[in-house]
Parts: structure tokens; sequence; C-alpha cells
């Protein structure tokens, strides 16, 4: 009965291990996180035509600025800059709706990867990860 290798065990189980890693977290890294697959939001095309953009789902990156608004139980509203692929064309802030089922914190210079849906003339955060 032949015996197999230790070796083959002491460096195949890190490389598989690695290998999984790589395969879990690549496709995070890839810019847009767990919400890749939305539509990156158009600050210009929402400040042309708010109307057109309603009922749909977009990914926004972004970072928070102030806090403009909490109630209790409802929620709060924050500015936020959006983060643009071309610095050379800034859109400023906008505002952006976080209900209170919302369990993060949020505090002046964090980032955010959210969901965003656009209501009426509102811009709903669903979901929101940090980076």
């Amino acid at each position: 009965m032949s015996k197999i290798n230790p070796l083959f065990f002491a460096l195949g189980i890190p490389v598989v291990v690695i290998v999984i890693l790589v395969a879990i977290v690549a496709p995070r890294m890839g810019g847009g996180g767990k919400f890749a697959d939305l539509t990156p939001f158009s600050v210009e095309a929402y400040r042309k035509d708010w109307a057109t953009l309603q009922g749909n789902s977009y990914r926004l990156d972004c970072q928070v600025e102030q806090q403009l608004a909490f109630v209790e139980g409802r929620g709060r509203v924050l500015a936020v800059k959006p983060i643009e692929k071309d610095p050379s064309r800034p859109s400023g802030r906008i505002p952006v709706f976080v209900p209170a089922n919302s369990t993060d914190s949020f505090e002046v210079g964090q980032r955010f990867k959210c969901k965003l849906r656009v209501t009426r003339d509102l811009l709903v955060v669903e979901a929101l990860e940090r980076f």
C-alpha cells in the first residue's frame, strides 16, 4: 500500500484555501461590491429629469458630508457627495433618505456603496455597505 506524501497536504491545503478566498473576494473588489449588477446612478440625469428615473434602482458610491435631519422611527436624510470616476466633473452634494430600519451609524467622511431607489423626488437607500 502506498502512502500519500505529507508534503502534498502541507502545500496542497493552503493553495486550495487561497484559491477559494480569491474566488470569493475578487468579485467584491471589482468596483460595485454586492451592487455590481446595478446601473451606476447618474447625478446629471437625476438633476435634468428625475421623473424618468422613478421606480428604478441604482448603485451610488458616495461619501457622507452631513446629516440634514433625523426623525426617530422614520429615518434620516444625509447629504452625500458622489464619488466620481472622473474628478474633473464634480457633481456636488445630493440628499438621500435612509430609513430607520438601517442599523448603520453614519459619520462625516464615511464612504458607502448604496442601492438607491428613486421614488417620486426622493432617493431612498434600500441597502448599503461600507468601503
